[in-house]
């Protein structure tokens, strides 16, 4: 075999190497390195090569490799590529010299009324058009051996500098740049999801032309999956449409891979809960029936199975406990002595046994059950039986005055049948404390509770919380909802008819109780309930700081859900109003525009969104994120895809539904 014949076949082998093959798909060469350190590079590089390769974006990718050009294309001294990120501009080491020409330049072109090249030579112009990249080093892609099938690892450093002028530098091609954005795929490329398109700036004239805004940024669903995720950005910055796109992606890999995962949506505005007016897309749309979607609302349509209710009824001591929670947090606005009183009541049931402690506990519920009269909670009777201690005479006395008010239930017992009952009743012991000192006194929570009745403070907070009151509700709907996490269903509860502090505690509520029974089953060595938890408007909902974790059931959330293989999802407009708890533990963050350097520098603690803080401040534009995921090595700017009716159907597909007919929703 001739010399020239062995060389060729050496190169061929060579650009067969992973590596090599990978800087040889159209990577487009733009300088080279001068200065090199194990976190900053220096690229040397000069108009014509940026003007050819369709401009270098702040932010951009390059690649730096050691090697040579040969006519079959560029063959790399050794497996490994340096991965870098344009920082900013840099100068050079002549800059000042080079200013000075500039100047001269310009002086004399605008004096003598002519284009800048006509008082330039060639040499001068070569040397004007040069200029320098500030480079951060992200680390080394490199293969273990020099095999043509062998795999492509990352290590986010480099492990030698080497300072000679042997680097050169190319801008990636657009199918190499999608492949960079969305390492490391799943092994399953069914597991991938485009989620959208590499934009590394607001304007995007020269990624139009170079077609880089066609390179598809893929994520292994699996990373949003039993983890934390983090949706920041100012409101009408694409929040809702990401969450959407990655609830409908976790819907479909569950059926994909016949696994059962419950995901549950707190919707603030009703944005989930509901068809989207302008395109008809909605998440509802993913199931046809109660099997796989539910919906709790306030006002339900009885008429689509899909639809629950979310009310309780607040007279139903199976929920005593939830109904006091979400009464005495109603009233959290008001801090005077008796507000704290009021608030600090326990209505926990005693031991039957104890029969003076359960006489006390009786009469508490007869001063709670006649303030949610009072405060116009409706109901004709009390589901269960609610039998208190009263004397014979007392009880004559006051069935004269509220004649069938009381039901006789043997010996120095009576039933109470109903809300009004409960309420004369705790009137008229209330305005008579000399007469009843027993259900006055300190050990009885009857008087804290009456204490309120005539402070409108008080009674008008608690009045705004009726809309999640019927008398027609029964059972819990934090075990309703347990259940369907069970059936892995997708459950969206709609908070958009009441206030602020009833989405807070039923909120709150709802999650303590799946956080509890996940721990149930975790201690019982049962096989955990995977399920992920979607929060909007999270500031609303979570308190920075605001208390131990033991009470805060988002931390617990965020500390204890691994081991439940509980996932949460949560979108806000400001980092600052998120536990640091929470944010430590968060492995997927997706941020849109922030307008405040406060949030920015907040941000700037995580992973390097320090290096993307201006340009989160500047661009405004809708689905333009900055992502990093628990699996990527890297940030990656993405223009995140609108959700559509595609994605809606290849869900609905793979969860063995037919195709839903867009058209017909309009018509």
């Amino acid at each position: 075999m001739s010399a020239g014949i062995a060389d060729a076949v050496q190169t061929t082998t060579q650009l067969r190497k992973p590596l090599t093959a990978l800087v040889n798909k159209g990577c487009i060469p733009v300088g080279g390195i001068f200065r090199l350190d194990y976190d900053s590079a220096v690229v040397l590089t000069d108009d014509f090569k940026k003007q050819a390769a369709g401009g270098v974006p702040r932010g951009g990718f390059l690649l730096a490799v050691a090697g040579e050009n040969t006519e079959s294309g560029f063959v790399l001294e050794d497996q490994e590529v340096i991965l870098l990120r344009v920082r900013s501009t840099a100068d050079l080491p002549n800059e000042s010299e080079l200013v000075q020409t500039r100047l001269a330049v310009v002086r004399d072109a605008a004096a003598s009324g002519v284009s800048f090249d006509d008082v330039t030579d060639d040499l001068t112009r070569n040397e004007l058009q040069q200029s320098a990249f500030d480079c951060e080093v992200l680390g080394t892609f490199y293969t273990e051996s020099d095999a043509r099938d062998a795999t492509i690892e990352y290590g986010a450093d480099i492990d030698n500098v080497l300072v000679s002028a042997r680097y050169q530098v190319f801008l990636p091609s657009t199918e190499v740049l999608s492949w960079l954005a969305s390492y490391p795929e799943p092994a399953n490329s069914r597991d991938a999801l485009a989620i959208g398109k590499v934009r590394f700036s607001a304007t995007r004239r020269k990624a139009l032309v170079a077609g880089t805004d066609k390179a598809d940024v893929r994520i292994d669903v699996a990373d949003f999956i039993s983890r934390k995720t983090a949706v920041f950005g100012m409101t009408r910055t694409g929040k809702s449409n990401t969450i959407k796109t990655l609830v409908t992606a976790v819907h479909r890999y569950g059926s994909e891979h016949s696994q059962s995962i419950g995901q549950l949506i707190f919707d603030p505005q009703g944005e989930y809960a509901n068809v989207n007016d302008q395109d008809g897309t909605g998440l509802r749309l993913l199931g046809d029936d109660d099997n796989t979607v539910r919906i709790y609302k306030v006002y339900p349509d009885n008429s689509d199975s899909r639809e629950k209710s979310l009310r309780l009824n607040f007279y139903d001591r199976d929920v005593l406990d939830a109904a006091w929670g979400l009464v005495s947090d109603a009233s959290v606005s008001v801090n005077t002595n008796y507000a704290k009183r009021f608030r600090a009541a326990d209505l926990t049931e005693p031991d039957r046994n104890d029969h003076s402690a359960h006489s006390r506990w009786g009469w508490a519920l007869v001063g709670f059950y006649g303030l949610l009269k009072k405060c116009g909670f409706e109901s004709s009777t009390l589901p269960q039986d609610l039998r208190i201690a009263l004397s014979e005479d007392k009880a004559q006395e006051f069935l004269k005055k509220n004649p069938n008010q009381l039901t006789k239930a043997g010996a120095g017992k009576y039933k109470v049948p109903s809300p009004g009952a409960a309420l004369a009743l705790a009137n008229w012991v209330g305005k008579q404390p000399d007469e009843f000192p027993k259900w006055h006194d300190e050990n009885c929570r009857f008087a804290d509770i009456y204490g309120v009745y005539n402070y409108t403070g008080i009674t008008s907070a608690i009045s705004s919380i009726r809309p999640f009151h019927s008398s027609q509700s029964v059972g819990d709907v934090a075990e309703s909802l347990w259940k369907d996490m069970l059936a892995g269903r997708l459950s969206i509860v709609d908070l958009s008819s009441g206030n602020d502090i009833v989405g807070k505690v039923m909120s709150e509520r709802i999650v303590t109780h799946l956080l509890n029974q996940a721990g149930e089953r975790f201690r019982s060595d049962e096989k955990p309930v995977r399920m992920q938890i979607v929060v909007e408007e999270a500031h609303n909902l979570f308190e920075r700081g605001g208390r131990e974790v033991a009470d805060d059931p988002w931390v617990r959330l965020s500390k204890e859900a691994a081991k439940y293989k509980m996932g949460l999802i949560y979108a806000t407009q400001e980092v600052t109003s998120v536990d640091k708890r929470i944010l430590s533990n968060t492995s997927n963050w997706l941020v849109a525009h922030l307008n405040s350097d406060f949030e920015t520098k907040e941000l700037a603690h995580y992973y390097d969104f320090k290096v993307w803080a201006s340009s989160l401040i500047r661009a405004e534009d809708v689905g333009f994120v900055r992502m990093k995921t628990y699996s990527g090595k890297y940030i990656i700017p993405v223009q995140i895809a609108k959700f559509d009716h595609e994605m809606v159907n290849l869900a609905r597909n793979a969860a063995g539904l037919t195709s839903y007919d867009f058209h017909v929703e309009g018509e």
